[in-house]
């Protein structure tokens, strides 16, 4: 079965990162009832203090559509997007099956 992986980056203004936290843990439980979202994750930016990007798994690329609909719905998603420094910037859509290979580096190693 092919899932879509979502990947959404956004910047939090800096005079609302403390308040980040709080929110973006109650986004997340709400997204948790997202009809085909599997998991979804938030990564911080190790150059640039305030940005991050949401990697979410669909069921596939219609329930991703729909999810990113409903997303807006959320009752925390208008203070969660208040916070941010502008419209969140969509990356991509992308396919991902289980059995992919997916490229691993063991902890000593660096990317060049």
């Amino acid at each position: 079965m092919t899932h879509c992986v979502e990947i959404i980056a956004f910047t939090i203004r800096p005079e609302r990162l403390a308040e980040f936290a709080a929110i973006k843990s109650q986004v997340a439980s709400e997204a948790r009832q997202l009809p085909g979202l599997i998991t979804s994750t938030t990564q911080h930016s190790l150059v640039s203090r305030g940005d991050f990007v949401d990697i979410m798994v669909w069921e596939s690329q219609r329930a991703a559509v729909a999810g990113t609909a409903a997303f807006e719905r959320l009752p925390s998603a208008p203070a969660f997007m208040a916070m941010m420094a502008s419209p969140p910037t969509f990356q991509g859509r992308f396919a991902w099956s289980a059995g992919d290979e997916v490229l691993r580096l063991r902890s000593d190693e660096k990317v060049q």
